[in-house]
C-alpha cells in the first residue's frame, strides 16, 4: 500500500479567547466559563463544559443571555447558574436547557458581585448581591425576590464579597466593609504602600466564621478576626495584585497579576505560611475554582489550567470548534465561521514511491458571520461539506457551499432561516434535523418555495442535545445529552431508546451499528484496563462488541508527548473502518468488518492508498496582556 501522512496549519478564532470567570458545580460535574466578546457591541456569553474525565473537558452548551455585560456568576443549590449583569439584573441559566433563561431586575445600577449567604433555616436559599450604588441586597433564590437590603453609605468602588451567614465582608478601596444585622458593623482598614496609591481589596473570603482572608493590590494576604475586627496576620507573598482566592482541602490558594499559584496552609493556630508555588499560567489569573481537591485557574491566557502537584493545561475536545468534511474544513469564531477548501493540484506520487506527496493546498474560501453578528451557540457542517448550519440564541440559518462555482456569489448561498434556538444539528442529504430545549427533536423541511418544521420527539428532563448524528438510511437519530446520556430515536415512529453506556464523548454510525467512544471518569490516567470503544446495534440498542484502550495501540505522530495517548475523537473513514484519535495526534485504525478490533500502520490496510492529515490548530491572535516579569532578588 501507499501511505500518506501530511500536516496542515489552521487558525481557529475560538482558540484565542481569554476567560473572565470560572464557576464549578461538583454535584453535576459542570464547569462554566464566562467569555467577554472581542466586539464591544456583542453580549457576554457562558460556555458549559463537563470535566468528569479530569484533564479533558467536553464542550456542551453555549448560552448567551443577550443581557449585556456579565460581572459575576456562580452555581446555586438547584444546579442553575446565576449571573449578575451591568444593567442591575440577574439571570438564572439552566445548564441542561438553553431556552430556560430567567431574568430578574434587582437594582438600577451594576451588580458587581454575588455570593451564597448561609442561613440556619435549611428551607431558605439566599444570596448576597452588591451594587454600584453601595447597596447590599439579600435575594431569595426560590421566590426570586429581595428579602432585605443594607445601604453601605460609601462612594468608593466595591469589588468582591463573601458571607459567613452572620456577617458579609465587602472588599473596597483601602478597606473591608463588614455588614450584618441590617447595618454596617465596622470597616477594616488596609495600609497603603505609599500615600498616592490606594490599596484595593480585590478579593475576600471567609475561611471560617471567625477567620476572614483578603487579597489586595500590594500582593499581600491579610487574615482578620471579623468578630472583633483585629488583624491576625499579614503575609506578603506575591509581587503584584492578588485578584482571586480559593479554599479547598484545608489549603488557601491565591493568584492574580502575578500568575504563580501559591498555596498557604495553617502551620500553627491561625498562622498561615506559603507551602507551595506552582507555575502554569503566564499571564493574569482572574479566577480560581476547586473541584475534587484540584484547582482550575483561568484569566488572560487562552488556556485553562489544572493544578494539583503541578500545573498543566486543561485540554478541550475541539469537535465543536473544527469540522473536517470531504474537501471542506470549517473553524469557528465567536460570531463567524471560517471556510477552508482543499484545492486539488497536479502533484502525483513518484512511480514506486511508498509515500504520497502533498497533492492539495488548503485555501481560505470565506468568512461567514452569524445574522446581526450574534454569538454563535451551535453550528455544524454536513459530511459532504456542502451544507453549513449556524445557530444563535434566537435563530438557525442554513447555507449551501459550492467551492467550484464559477461566480463568487454562488460559492456561499444562504438557503433559509428558522426561528429555532437549537443546540445540535445534523444534515443528511436534503433532510435537516435539529434539537432544542430539554429535549425536543425537530425536522426542518426546506425547499425553494416553503419552510416547514415537524416535531419528531419531545421528552423532558433528559438534558439538552450536545451532539447529534443520523444513520445513513435516515431512520435512526443518535443524541448525546448534557446529562451524559445517549439516546437512539426512530425518526419514523418517534420511539426513543436509552443506550446504557457511561461517559460517552463521541459517536458515529453506519447502516447497522452505532460506535461509541467513552472516557475515564476522574483524574486517573491508568485506563489500559478500561473499555473505551463500543459497538451497539441500532435496531435493539444491545452492545455487540467492545475494546480496551491497550488494544487500540495508538500510533503517535509527534515525538514530544506531554499528554497521555487517551482517545478523544472518533470518525468514520469509510470501507468499514474507523479512526480513533488522541489529543497529542495519536491515531488508530479500527476495522469493524474483522473480529480483531484494532490495528495501526504496522499492519496492512485494505485500501490501495491511505492518507492521514494532522491539523495543527492555533489561535488567530496572541493574548493582549503581556506576561508578568518576576522580580529577582536585588532587582528594584
Amino acid at each position: 500500500m501507499s501511505f500518506h501522512l501530511e500536516k496542515q496549519k489552521l487558525t481557529c478564532g475560538n482558540l484565542s479567547r481569554s476567560t473572565r470567570l470560572l464557576a464549578a458545580d461538583e454535584k453535576s460535574g459542570k464547569l462554566a466559563v464566562l467569555r467577554k466578546p472581542k466586539s464591544s457591541e456583542a453580549h457576554d456569553y457562558v460556555e458549559f463544559y463537563s470535566f468528569l474525565s479530569g484533564w479533558l473537558a467536553f464542550p456542551e452548551l453555549t448560552v448567551c443571555p443577550e443581557n449585556g455585560s456579565i460581572e459575576h456568576m456562580m452555581f446555586i443549590e438547584n444546579g442553575e447558574l446565576m449571573t449578575s449583569h451591568a444593567n442591575g439584573s440577574v439571570c438564572f441559566i439552566d445548564p441542561h436547557n438553553n431556552m430556560r433563561v430567567k431574568r430578574v431586575q434587582v437594582s438600577a445600577s451594576t451588580i458587581w458581585s454575588a455570593c451564597k449567604h448561609p442561613s440556619s433555616d435549611k428551607s431558605k436559599s439566599t444570596v448576597a448581591l452588591i451594587s454600584h450604588s453601595s447597596v447590599l441586597y439579600f435575594f431569595d433564590i426560590n421566590a426570586k425576590i429581595i428579602i432585605s437590603s443594607i445601604s453601605l453609605g460609601v462612594e468608593s468602588r466595591l469589588f468582591d464579597l463573601s458571607s459567613s451567614g452572620k456577617l458579609v465582608a465587602i472588599g473596597s478601596i483601602d478597606g473591608i466593609i463588614l455588614a450584618g444585622n441590617g447595618k454596617v458593623q465596622q470597616t477594616l482598614k488596609l495600609d497603603r504602600q505609599n500615600r498616592r496609591d490606594p490599596t484595593v481589596a480585590w478579593t475576600v473570603l471567609f475561611i471560617k466564621p471567625s477567620l476572614l482572608a483578603c487579597g489586595d493590590s500590594r500582593g499581600t494576604i491579610t487574615f482578620w478576626n471579623p468578630d472583633v475586627g483585629t488583624l491576625i496576620q499579614s503575609v506578603s507573598c506575591m509581587q503584584s495584585h492578588i485578584l482571586t482566592l480559593c479554599w479547598t482541602n484545608e489549603i488557601l490558594y491565591a493568584a492574580g497579576v502575578d500568575p504563580r499559584i501559591i498555596a498557604m496552609k495553617e502551620v500553627t493556630c491561625e498562622t498561615y505560611e506559603v507551602v507551595n508555588r506552582q507555575i502554569g499560567p503566564s499571564k493574569d489569573v482572574r479566577s480560581l475554582v476547586a473541584y475534587e481537591n484540584k484547582i482550575f485557574s483561568a484569566g488572560e491566557d487562552h488556556d485553562i489550567y489544572v493544578c494539583e502537584k503541578f500545573c498543566r493545561k486543561l485540554q478541550v475536545q475541539q469537535q465543536k470548534n473544527i469540522i473536517v468534511a470531504a474537501d471542506v474544513v470549517a473553524s469557528a469564531g465567536e460570531n463567524y465561521i471560517d471556510i477552508w477548501w482543499k484545492q486539488h493540484g497536479e502533484d502525483m506520487p513518484f512511480e514506486g514511491s511508498h509515500v504520497l506527496h502533498q497533492h492539495y493546498e488548503m485555501i481560505h474560501l470565506a468568512k461567514i458571520y452569524a445574522p446581526s453578528k450574534r454569538i454563535i451557540t451551535s453550528w455544524m457542517l454536513s459530511s459532504c461539506g456542502e451544507r453549513l448550519v449556524i445557530g444563535t440564541s434566537s435563530e438557525t440559518t442554513l447555507y449551501k457551499i459550492a467551492p467550484t462555482a464559477s461566480k463568487l456569489n454562488k460559492k456561499i448561498v444562504k438557503f433559509g432561516t428558522f426561528h429555532v434556538a437549537a443546540t445540535a444539528f445534523h444534515v443528511t442529504g436534503e433532510r435537516f434535523f435539529a434539537a432544542r430545549g430539554d429535549f425536543e427533536v425537530v425536522e426542518l423541511l426546506v425547499t425553494e418555495s416553503s419552510k416547514q418544521m415537524k416535531s419528531l420527539v419531545n421528552q423532558s428532563e433528559c438534558g439538552a442535545a450536545v451532539k447529534m448524528i443520523v444513520s445513513p438510511c435516515g431512520i435512526h437519530i443518535i443524541i448525546l445529552t448534557t446529562r451524559s446520556q445517549l439516546f437512539s430515536i426512530n425518526s419514523e415512529t418517534g420511539e426513543s431508546r436509552l443506550v446504557k453506556i457511561d461517559m460517552s464523548i463521541d459517536i458515529t454510525c453506519n447502516f447497522t451499528s452505532l460506535f461509541v467512544l467513552t472516557a475515564a471518569s476522574g483524574f486517573s490516567e491508568s485506563t489500559d484496563s478500561k473499555k473505551v470503544l463500543y459497538e451497539v446495534g441500532l435496531s435493539n440498542g444491545i452492545i455487540k462488541r467492545s475494546t480496551f484502550l491497550n488494544q487500540l495501540r495508538m500510533a503517535s505522530t509527534t515525538q514530544n508527548r506531554v499528554y497521555p495517548e487517551l482517545p478523544i475523537s472518533l470518525m468514520d473513514v469509510g470501507h468499514g473502518q474507523l479512526m480513533v484519535t488522541s489529543y497529542g495526534g495519536g491515531w488508530s485504525i479500527v476495522d469493524t468488518t474483522l473480529n480483531g478490533v484494532a490495528y495501526t500502520m504496522n499492519k496492512p490496510l485494505t485500501n490501495e492508498n491511505a492518507g492521514v492529515c494532522v491539523l495543527e490548530v492555533t489561535g488567530e491572535a496572541l493574548p493582549k496582556a503581556c506576561g508578568f516579569k518576576l522580580k529577582k532578588f536585588g532587582m528594584q
